[in-house]
């Protein structure tokens, strides 16, 4: 799997490396490369949310269906799947996202925890040089990032050895994103993980409020099923952060700055992507009803 992901972040790397040679700073190019990942993956952020508007509606369909169709699941499914070829729909719609998020995340967690490697393209035997060079242990979590933050100060000396390192910008606001916030000591390192847990909630609780706008928009009354499913979402809804929070003291601080755009990105687009696909439909609808004539 580390030589899938490695080959999915070799690119990555290079598109960090560009926009760090622009901006300067290594937490505005991660957050300049988050909002880029959710330029590009917009079409399907589109088709996503149609579908689970799309859903919405037809949950009560489904569950007539469902209820008629007890014990046979084969026809349960026809009838459904005919339901949404009916709406222009697909029950898979929604994963497409998701689906794609993950890989993203993990290149970027390569990029971020072994940027010799992905963000400077260096060789093994260059990496292993310059360890020594800087008597920095090869066998320990981070340790490119530790190296990358030496280079700095040693960068004149260490350009015997590869001509392709380059000093990094590693401050933001204060926060030196090339160590990892730990439990066992108090830093100002700290402020990520709790940002990372607000925005994480902060995230699940818009989506919830998009939800529920278009349930009161559409006039969709939330079923008993409905209401256990909801209240399960709001238990995720306080689990996820607390997930958020604790992996972002275990991983390098980068990568909180990636979640915590990523979180907030994702609400802005949230709010507008909701109520652009609901009056994109209204338009659709009303050109429809007049012959396609404006």
């Amino acid at each position: 799997m580390s030589a899938i992901f490695g080959i999915i972040a070799t690119p990555m790397g290079y598109v960090m490396e560009y926009i760090y040679q622009f901006l300067g700073n290594y937490g505005y190019s991660i957050m300049a490369f988050a909002l880029l990942a959710k330029v590009l993956m917009l079409p399907l952020s589109i088709k996503q949310k149609r579908s689970m508007i799309v859903t919405q509606r037809l949950n009560p369909k489904l569950r007539e269906i469902q209820k008629k169709y007890a014990g046979d699941n084969e026809r349960y499914s026809r009838e459904m799947q005919r339901l949404y070829d009916d709406a222009g729909a697909s029950p898979m719609g929604g994963c497409g996202t998701s689906l794609l998020s993950l890989p993203i995340m993990l290149g970027l967690y390569y990029v971020v925890t072994m940027p010799l490697t992905y963000f400077m393209h260096l060789p093994a035997d260059e990496i292993t040089a310059l360890a020594e060079a800087l008597n920095v242990a090869t066998n320990k979590f981070g340790f490119q990032l530790t190296m990358a933050g030496l280079f700095g100060e040693n960068l004149e000396s260490l350009k015997a050895i590869s001509q392709n390192i380059f000093a990094v910008d590693f401050n933001f606001y204060g926060l030196n994103l090339a160590l990892t916030p730990s439990f066992k000591q108090l830093s100002v390192l700290w402020v990520l993980p709790v940002l990372s847990a607000a925005t994480s909630w902060g995230y699940s609780h818009v989506m919830n409020t998009m939800n529920t706008y278009v349930q009161k928009l559409e006039g969709i009354t939330p079923a008993a099923e409905d209401e256990k499913a909801q209240q399960m979402t709001k238990n995720m809804t306080l689990f996820m952060p607390l997930m958020s929070g604790y992996f972002a003291f275990v991983l390098p601080a980068a990568v909180s700055i990636y979640w915590i755009a990523n979180n907030l990105f994702s609400c802005v687009q949230e709010v507008i992507l909701t109520k652009y696909v609901l009056d994109k439909e209204k338009k659709e609808k009303e050109l429809y009803q007049t012959g396609g004539k404006k």
